[in-house]
């Protein structure tokens, strides 16, 4: 195999996305450039999120995604094995590359135009043909679903139960703390990591941007949240999914470390034939992975009356999305028109 068009699959393949930006994984190329080892890096993400590694997971299924299609565009067929190794926890999986013939697939500069948008969308006319195309482009997977509404009633109904996680992340110290740990405020954090998010990505208002560093200092938090902060933060989600042209959700058959992986898998094809149809996307991922952990394990440590917003949008949520009892929810997303050139985030090169 050529070692340069493996180096094209791994820079593609690093372009996946990740929770807070953590870049949870590590390659290891080996058969004279045949076959590419996906190793899980559990210390990259602690968050309360990443229960049993499921975050970690979904965003090793879309590098898997992405390496897919970047192999087949470049000239070879990518044959994944998940799990291969009981004796290797942290093996992901094992992608042998055999030579083939290109094939060109329009995803493929997507995987490198992608990225998460967290401003305002302006309403676009979603058409039947962009529905056609988002709701076909997982069907290859059976075990995989994905339900889309634009029905207005109906998005602000979803709205109201999507902010909870944004209102949460400022009422719990240990959800704060993990994601301020992984902003980056300067061009000198930014070149220095290669990682986390930078504070340009945020869709912060110019006002926004003058009080968010206080923010840092969970003291302030506290002291702000007796005048009403974390629900003022959980408003501004509630009015950025209640604006969006359509809202999302994907889910998964089971909720084992297998069905994640194939749940990430799913969000990356999702959100590149998104941007495909020019349509900007953010992520609501946090929600979906508080609620997988709340049914699994219960949510450790919340006060009553957090766990009890969680419980409600447990209940609603899959009602709204008609999503199946036996689907474990991956990925809800809000979809519209998006302002454009907006910072991205930065990636390790392997």
């Amino acid at each position: 195999m050529n070692e340069k068009i493996v180096k094209k699959i791994l820079d593609a393949a690093v372009m996946a996305p990740s929770g807070d930006n953590v870049q949870p994984w590590e390659f290891k190329v080996l058969g004279n450039y045949t076959k590419i080892n996906l190793y899980n890096l559990p210390e990259k993400d602690n968050s309360y999120y990443n229960f049993n590694q499921s975050a970690s997971y979904i965003a090793h299924g879309a590098v898997i995604e992405n390496i897919v299609i970047s192999a087949g565009h470049l000239g070879c067929q990518a044959q994944v094995n998940l799990f291969p190794n009981k004796n290797e926890l942290n093996l992901v999986a094992t992608i042998e590359l055999i030579e083939a013939i290109p094939k060109d697939d329009l995803l493929y500069p997507m995987i490198f135009k992608r990225c998460t948008n967290r401003f305002q969308f302006k309403q676009k006319n979603i058409t039947e043909d962009m529905i056609d195309s988002l709701s076909s482009i997982i069907k290859k997977n059976d075990n995989t679903n994905i339900s889309l509404v634009y029905e207005k009633d109906k998005i602000n109904e979803l709205a109201k139960e999507l902010m909870v996680n944004d209102r949460l992340v400022f009422e719990r110290k240990d959800i704060h703390h993990f994601l301020f740990d992984k902003i980056r405020w300067n061009k000198k954090e930014i070149e220095e990591t290669l990682d986390g998010m930078p504070v340009d990505t945020l869709g912060l208002s110019f006002v926004e941007k003058l009080t968010f560093p206080l923010m840092r200092f969970w003291w302030v938090v506290k002291i702000a949240n007796y005048f009403g902060l974390s629900r003022i933060i959980g408003l501004k989600c509630w009015w950025n999914c209640r604006t969006a042209s359509m809202l999302g959700m994907l889910s998964v058959k089971g909720n084992d470390k297998y069905a994640f992986v194939q749940g990430g898998r799913a969000v990356q094809r999702v959100w590149l034939e998104s941007a495909l149809l020019g349509l900007s996307l953010q992520p609501i991922i946090g929600l979906p992975l508080l609620i997988n952990r709340l049914n699994q394990n219960g949510l450790n440590g919340f006060l009553e009356g957090q766990q009890k917003l969680v419980e409600r949008s447990a209940e609603m949520l899959p009602r709204l999305f008609s999503i199946d009892k036996n689907g474990t929810m991956v990925m809800g997303f809000r979809l519209g028109q998006g302002q454009e050139n907006i910072t991205k985030t930065l990636r390790r090169q392997q």
